[in-house]
């Protein structure tokens, strides 16, 4: 059983190995909380060779409700409500991927989302920074956990609204931690020979933010929820620009960017 963001599922797996491989992989995000999905992991009826691409699939709605997610090796069914799955295929891949498209769909739910990027917190505050590949989102969640800071995750961050605000969680994938923290601040990254903390517009970082969070579904309906979900966010937080340096100077400046209320 595993909790992401609040939300609990259990994996079961026809493959022993395959299912002592995911509780190896997780370990801090067990749960012995009720499940509230699930997924089943079935054998294909023959033999596959693992695929060469590992992009992550679109999930497309089928005829009768719920979606499909489909690779070379691999196809996974997830039911209408969005709660229970069956995956067929082999090794850890297939199970990642529908582990993000239901949490993707879950935080839809709630009117959030599951964006690619790096979280850190400071004090209970925590900042939001994505980009495209080669940004700097691992490079600076090393230099702020080298400062003794804590990385939600450098990979997939959860977001959602609350009443109070906004909020931001660690997920397992790369690094993680199960915590989370009120998300004050979504923003960009630049290189720069000094670091320093930059406002910018909104919009800026809408397009960027909108080319990393991940699709509940590959449809009209799952385009417009991603689109009022990340206006609604950045309406309700700071957006700023990290320009950062490789040095410690980088952490300095993110805590206090965090530090003020």
């Amino acid at each position: 059983m595993l909790s992401l963001a609040g939300w609990t599922v259990s994996l079961e797996c026809e493959d022993a190995a395959l299912e002592a491989s995911l509780v190896r992989a997780f370990p801090a995000f067990r749960t012995e909380a009720p499940a509230r999905a699930r997924i089943r992991v079935l054998r294909p009826a023959a033999p596959v060779s693992a695929s060469s691409g590992r992009a992550l699939p679109e999930p497309r709605p089928v005829p009768g409700g719920g979606l499909r997610v489909e690779g070379e090796d691999y196809v996974a069914d997830i039911a209408p409500e969005g709660r229970s799955a069956t995956v067929t295929g082999e090794g850890r891949f297939p199970v990642d991927t529908v582990l993000k498209v239901m949490l993707a769909g879950e935080l839809a739910r709630r009117g959030g989302l599951l964006v690619h990027g790096v979280a850190v917190e400071h004090e209970g505050r925590a900042a939001l920074w994505t980009g495209h590949s080669g940004a700097g989102k691992s490079t600076l969640g090393g230099l702020w956990a080298g400062a003794g800071g804590t990385v939600l995750t450098d990979e997939l961050v959860a977001v959602w609204p609350e009443a109070e605000g906004w909020r931001a969680a660690g997920t397992p994938w790369n690094v993680g931690v199960p915590r989370e923290a009120s998300l004050r601040v979504v923003g960009l990254l630049g290189w720069d020979a000094a670091s320093r903390w930059e406002p910018v517009g909104a919009g800026e970082v809408a397009r960027v933010l909108l080319l990393n969070a991940l699709l509940p579904e590959s449809s009209a309906a799952g385009r417009r929820h991603l689109l009022g979900a990340a206006s609604r966010l950045l309406g309700s937080v700071e957006t700023a620009r990290l320009v950062f340096a490789r040095d410690v100077s980088a952490a300095q400046v993110v805590r206090a960017g965090l530090g003020t209320e």
